[in-house]
């Protein structure tokens, strides 16, 4: 039953709603990427670090107390650097107002971890797989972009920016006494070079900010660029089938003026609120920039530009609007879209028939809007390659150094998948693995440098038959994996803390899928792209989660969970080996899914959705099952 149709007893759109997280506003991660960039590593900007180095010697330094190799006056302290920085960390105290944690909708974490590390929203393919290139879906990128817009504010609330620059200014505080006392002991050794850490650590987390913001920000320009052009140009197709038909160019007019004009209100809001000042943090140079203000001096200085512009369509199409009759301007209920899925949709207001005031409301918007952009953003820089590939490449130029030939080196990174469903034939199971290797080895458009890397990604296979596992085993495979794959989880190798499972359940939905995808009535949104074939991820790592934390931060979470198979490389393996996230953290956004299968970020329209649908198919199946209970009853034989 639960297969068919989740766990919906226990759980629900209202509970995901209202599932928070205690989130770290400077991820650990973040700061154990910083060791790697003060050796001569890169930024997230790809640059370099722009102070004297550390050493080797001095990194392993940050974990030895002081007392044992600092000169005076810090030879007196028994605790190491790397000591003052943990408690910023292992302190979640949400209600201390110099604590870097802070209370975050689950249903938002996996998509701020991923623009915080560096990474676009979403790729090209599975962009197209969602459809959201189609006008007629662009409520469903909408949403998406509210989400995103969501994060920022948040970002930029002065109590979560105060939070995050005590912990930042905490950090500066532990790198300025060891720099300190490491200078001495440069000194002593007579070399000439300073640490600056302080400078450096600034340098390292603005790249941080910038990155994300950046990439985000030119990925949403983009994005609505590209749904408002294929818009107009349907419109202005639809308008010469119209003819002189007056109903069917209202009709066309409110599907494009709609689109443009709710497009236009996100990406003005994107202009505004897509920043994150650092000023305060210590180490940090502040600028002229608008970016280093707050967001309310942002959104007064875009209003005075935009007070410059010609906005005549918009005022002549707004007007229209105000003007139009009450009935007209009534929100629709769901009755109204039951009516118009069966009878058609009602004709348009006659607003919507000025075509002329909406081509120059779409000319006129675009240009404006680009201009003030160019002034309020400054020219558009091309972005580097994605911090995570930056950073898998690196190790990988270690071990091409250290005498291995990329030609004949089988180093892969990617996941290690058991086989555990014996009943096919090798014809089949060839076929099977063509089809999942087709959603998995995906080009990677839009992720920025994922072409100098695909062709190391790999999946190694383990035929459980071939090492004694009995079908659909997972304990015996997680027995396996873990006395097998004993090397530490990093990025850059086959993932070790976690690993794939095809058993028959997954293998079906790759040579038989159950579900098409269909269009929903509005309020709903079409679910494009999330019922394609998956694969079990199992987390290896459940012995060490503490139940209560379980029931908090993941509720039901067994260790075991579905994920669509074209997110594998793109956005599990990232999210995975950089420490983003555990498999905890996409436990939420799994199961409201009909099969329970992680998909990415979800918005509301399609959640309801799926709710809606597996309450709807509970019910119903329920009901079956009474009347066979009855059928059962009336059975001659079966009475009692």
């Amino acid at each position: 039953m639960k297969y068919l149709t989740g766990d919906h007893g226990t759980w629900d759109h209202d509970k995901l709603n209202k599932l928070i997280y205690n989130d770290c506003l400077l991820p650990p991660e973040t700061w154990a990427g910083f060791a790697d960039y003060a050796a001569g590593g890169m930024r997230p900007d790809g640059g370099k670090p722009s102070f004297p180095l550390m050493t080797a010697e001095e990194i392993k330094l940050t974990e030895i107390p002081y007392n044992i190799w600092a000169p005076e006056p810090y030879n007196t302290l028994g605790y190491s650097c790397m000591e003052k920085v943990m408690p910023i960390y292992l302190h979640d105290d949400t209600g201390s107002a110099d604590s870097p944690w802070a209370w975050t909708p689950a249903r938002l974490h996996v998509l701020r971890a991923k623009m915080w590390h560096g990474m676009v929203p979403i790729s090209r393919e599975r962009w197209l797989d969602k459809k959201l290139d189609d006008p007629k879906n662009y409520r469903m990128f909408f949403e998406i972009v509210q989400d995103i817009l969501a994060i920022f504010v948040w970002l930029n609330q002065e109590v979560t920016l105060g939070r995050m620059r005590q912990g930042f200014n905490k950090i500066v505080g532990a790198h300025v006494e060891f720099e300190r006392a490491a200078n001495l002991r440069r000194e002593q050794m007579g070399e000439k070079e300073k640490l600056n850490l302080a400078g450096m650590w600034a340098e390292y987390y603005q790249s941080i900010i910038s990155t994300m913001c950046n990439r985000t920000y030119q990925w949403l320009v983009d994005r609505v660029d590209e749904v408002q052009t294929r818009a107009f140009m349907e419109y202005t197709v639809a308008l010469e089938k119209a003819g002189d038909d007056p109903e069917a160019i209202g009709l066309a007019g409110q599907a494009f003026i709609e689109c443009v004009q709710d497009l236009n209100i996100i990406i003005t809001r994107a202009d505004q609120v897509l920043a994150v000042p650092m000023i305060g943090f210590e180490g940090y140079k502040a600028s002229n920039s608008l970016f280093d203000q707050s967001l309310a001096v942002r959104e007064n200085m875009w209003a005075k530009m935009a007070e410059t512009k010609d906005w005549s369509y918009l005022t002549k199409v707004f007007d229209a609007r105000d003007n139009d009759s009450p009935e007209n301007l009534k929100p629709m209920k769901i009755q109204d879209y039951v009516d118009e899925m069966k009878n058609g949709p009602k004709p348009a207001p006659p607003r919507f028939r000025d075509f002329e005031a909406f081509i120059g409301f779409h000319h006129e918007g675009k240009r404006n809007r680009a201009e003030i952009r160019k002034a309020f953003c400054g020219e558009t820089k091309p972005l580097g390659e994605e911090y995570w590939i930056t950073v898998l490449k690196e190790r990988n130029e270690f071990y091409l150094k250290n005498g291995k030939e990329r030609e004949t080196w089988n180093h892969k990174w990617g996941f290690v998948c058991y086989r555990l469903t014996y009943d096919q034939s090798d014809e089949e199971w060839a076929n099977f693995k063509n089809k999942f290797e087709a959603d998995v080895f995906r080009s990677g458009k839009w992720i920025e440098g994922y072409d100098t890397i695909a062709d190391k990604a790999g999946m190694e296979y383990i035929d459980g038959r071939d090492v004694g596992i009995p079908k659909d085993d997972i304990e015996a495979a997680k027995k396996h994996f873990k006395s097998t794959y004993t090397v530490l989880p990093t990025l850059g190798r086959l993932w070790t803390s976690d690993f794939l499972v095809i058993d028959r359940q997954c293998y079906d939905s790759h040579i038989k899928p159950l579900h098409k995808d269909i269009r929903p009535p509005l309020p709903y949104e079409p679910c494009f792209g999330d019922l394609g074939g998956y694969v079990r991820l199992i987390d290896t790592m459940t012995d060490k989660y503490a139940p209560d934390f379980i029931e908090t931060i993941a509720p039901g979470y067994t260790g075991n969970m579905r994920v669509l198979s074209s997110l594998l490389l793109e956005e599990m393996y990232p999210l995975l080996a950089t420490q983003a996230l555990r498999p905890t953290g996409l436990w939420p956004l799994a199961r409201l899914h009909p099969s329970e299968v992680y998909v990415g970020h979800t918005v509301p329209a399609q959640e309801g959705w799926w709710e809606w649908n597996r309450i709807s198919k509970a019910a119903s199946l329920g009901s079956f099952f009474e009347h066979l209970r009855g059928r059962q009853v009336e059975m001659p034989g079966k009475q009692e």
